[in-house]
């Protein structure tokens, strides 16, 4: 599996101005984390992509685990991924496994990664 890489929304080039490429489990944790960020729907190619994390407000009753349902929901086509919400608030901090190798990952919820 290989996919572009990207930063603050744009495409990472490198000094020849050629598109800088993920491989394998980069990859897979990059798409992960697009699709978290993403709004579910809004991707026309696919509208069961995303999530509605950014929906929960961090001042609700059980934020982080209702956080936690929905991103592991918008997970669930991704094999062997699953996330653990550790901090829900402006930021979202969360441990993501895949294929039993775990990172953190800070994501802002106007869904910039």
């Amino acid at each position: 599996m290989t996919d572009v890489k990207i930063e603050d929304g744009d495409i990472v080039l490198d000094s020849s101005g050629r598109a800088v490429m993920l491989n394998d489990t980069d990859a897979k944790f990059q798409r992960a984390v697009i699709c978290i960020c993403s709004r579910k729907g809004m991707f026309i190619y696919d509208r069961e992509l995303g999530s509605d994390v950014g929906c929960i407000s961090a001042d609700e009753k059980n934020s982080a685990e209702k956080a936690e349902l929905e991103i592991n929901a918008a997970l669930a086509k991704f094999k062997n991924t699953f996330a653990r919400v550790i901090e829900y608030g402006e930021k979202l901090k969360i441990e993501l496994t895949i294929d039993g190798e775990t990172r953190i990952t800070e994501v802002l919820l106007n869904g910039n990664i």
